[in-house]
């Protein structure tokens, strides 16, 4: 089943939409990211829980990831770079299998050959404020820890704030995207305490 949040935002001095009407679509279900082609969506959510034998290796990668992961991959080499580029632990495979899924769905969804992908363990907010990207669209999933916070309303109100879970996967907007100049999805990074493992994969053509 899916859900999906409205707003018809106020004007603000954030990024967020100043005067569009936008709104968020979250479901349980993979298909809940085709709305992202929807006009008026700025973000699509597939809500999902990992398998615990991808928690068990994000656990090693926690600990033993110490420079972030970066590469500009075409999308069928991805699963073969980071068998080789990551460390052995338990459920790597099943690790690296799930992110290849997430490429391959990205990748069919925005019709592009290669991904900028970005994997990297996090002890601070990267992005404390709230803001849009300057870009198409991003896929965004944090497989352990607190995950991306985004603006449901005027940022005043402390109720418009939300939050993903780990192991969601989001789609987020951006201003790059044909009519969503005005209103690309607005978000933060989470305060941490502790550790968090996030992906991030950008279209590339």
């Amino acid at each position: 089943m899916s859900t999906i949040a409205q707003i018809r935002p106020e004007p603000t001095s954030e990024p967020n939409p100043a005067h569009s009407f936008a709104r968020q679509q979250l479901g349980s279900e993979r298909d809940s990211l085709l709305a992202i082609f929807e006009p008026e969506v700025n973000l699509a959510v597939w809500q999902r829980a990992c398998t615990p034998a991808i928690d068990s290796y994000c656990k090693v990668l926690l600990e033993q990831l110490a420079l972030p992961l970066q590469r500009m991959l075409p999308i069928h080499d991805i699963a073969s770079a980071l068998t080789a580029a990551l460390p052995a632990g338990s459920g790597k495979a099943e690790f690296v299998a799930d992110v290849q899924l997430l490429a391959d769905i990205f990748g069919c969804l925005m019709d592009c050959p290669q991904l900028g992908l970005r994997l990297r363990v996090l002890d601070k907010p990267m992005c404390p404020k709230f803001h849009t990207d300057h870009l198409l669209c991003r896929l965004v999933c944090t497989y352990s820890g607190p995950a991306t916070e985004w603006h449901g309303g005027p940022v005043a109100l402390p109720t418009a704030t939300m939050q993903l879970q780990t192991g969601d996967v989001a789609l987020l907007k951006g201003s790059g995207w044909e009519g969503s100049q005005c209103h690309a999805i607005s978000h933060r990074s989470p305060g941490i305490k502790g550790k968090r493992l996030l992906l991030t994969l950008d279209p590339i053509w």
